[in-house]
């Protein structure tokens, strides 16, 4: 196809004939007896002159291009002026250039002069012939060859009908584009609606997954309370029958004479009193473990709702797995786990705090018949 170097130049870009693009443009006719012009139509046509019937004109119309050249002969010599239209690079405009041009006629060769530089950045020439009541001329392409490009007689108006076309492809072509990038805006907002959704299930499974181990935690904790409660019982226990030993003690000082009994039932008190120490610090143990309890159905609830939400999310996205998917087999063992944990710790701890009660009250009443035991056995009593 044929490159025009000047028009390249004016596009800000290489282009060829078959280049695509678009614009309005400005015309002049010249007669033999002088030059005038004519004026541009909003659609980038040209608007003939009185006489432009009269002038003699060649249109060619290569592949997205028009080109109107118009003439006056003078003997062997021709001025005038040049028209171009063409599409731009991406089709959806019609550009145009227009310049002033003279030269020569040698029988049936014809010599442009480009004075204006439309099509050469030099101030080049166009050569051809005049072949019938066509014009054939060759224009310089990038790689520097030549191509010969057929102008056919034509006028103004079948310029304009040219153009007319030109700007119908591009407007045809800028509404392809157009619908093309709506298509393709369409088709990012839903791949990044689908890219949030994932994130969200990404999001509820690593939180599902990290709710699960912060139940499986509790419990742990909650059962090491379990232990130290029944280490709390066991202490007081061990407590209470050392109590009973003093005390059974005191019993045999009153039955030997001994003058201890006294003072063998004020340890036994002294028994007493470390078994409501156990009983206390048990106590203690439960309040500390009524907040592990606390923390685990804290962390039970997150874990059910995490999982809802995930749930939720999951449905949306049903072909999507994520890396952190959590099974409902591992979520339900989970819940189950904490539940049966929360359960037993209750039953444990209520045992706990009954048993260790009882204990006291069994220490204090050792010790009290102990010291009765005392008073009645020895002269003058404690």
């Amino acid at each position: 196809m044929t490159r025009f170097p000047k028009v390249r130049q004016h596009q800000m870009g290489a282009l060829t004939l078959i280049a695509v693009a678009a614009l309005t443009l400005a015309a002049c006719g010249t007669t033999s007896s002088g030059q005038h012009s004519t004026s541009t139509s909003a659609t980038g046509t040209v608007a003939p002159s009185s006489d432009a019937t009269a002038l003699p004109g060649y249109l060619a119309t290569p592949q997205s291009w028009a080109i109107f050249i118009e003439f006056a002969r003078s003997g062997d010599h021709i001025s005038g002026t040049m028209q171009t239209a063409y599409l731009s690079s991406d089709g959806s405009q019609v550009q145009t250039g227009n310049g002033s041009i003279d030269g020569t006629i040698s029988g049936s060769a014809v010599t442009i002069n480009d004075e204006d530089g439309l099509f050469s950045t030099d101030g080049g020439s166009l050569s051809g012939t005049l072949q019938g009541s066509n014009l054939v001329l060759s224009f310089p392409q990038q790689d520097g060859q030549l191509a010969p490009v057929l102008f056919n007689p034509s006028n103004v108006a079948g310029y304009n009908n040219a153009v007319t076309a030109l700007q119908n492809e591009a407007n045809q072509t800028a509404a392809a584009q157009q619908a093309a990038a709506a298509a393709a805006a369409a088709q990012a907002q839903k791949q990044q609606a689908i890219a949030n959704e994932q994130a969200v299930i990404d999001q509820d499974a690593q939180n599902v997954g990290s709710d699960i181990s912060s139940v499986q935690s509790d419990i742990s904790t909650l059962q090491g309370d379990e232990s130290t409660l029944t280490g709390d019982v066991a202490s007081e226990k061990s407590d209470v029958q050392t109590t009973q030993q003093d005390a059974n003690t005191v019993a045999q000082d009153i039955s030997s004479n001994d003058d201890e009994a006294c003072g063998d039932a004020q340890d036994v008190g002294g028994d007493a009193q470390d078994v409501g120490g156990d009983f206390s610090d048990l106590q203690g143990d439960e309040s500390s473990s009524n907040s592990d309890l606390a923390s685990l159905k804290g962390d039970l609830a997150t874990l059910q709702s995490d999982w809802s939400s995930y749930q939720a999310a999951q449905t949306a996205l049903p072909t999507y797995v994520s890396s952190s998917a959590v099974t409902s087999a591992q979520e339900q063992v989970a819940v189950t786990q904490a539940t049966q944990a929360e359960s037993q710790f209750s039953a444990d701890e209520a045992q706990a705090t009954s048993e260790g009660r009882a204990l006291e009250a069994q220490a204090n009443q050792i010790a009290a018949s102990a010291m009765a035991t005392a008073n009645r056995g020895t002269q003058g009593g404690c």
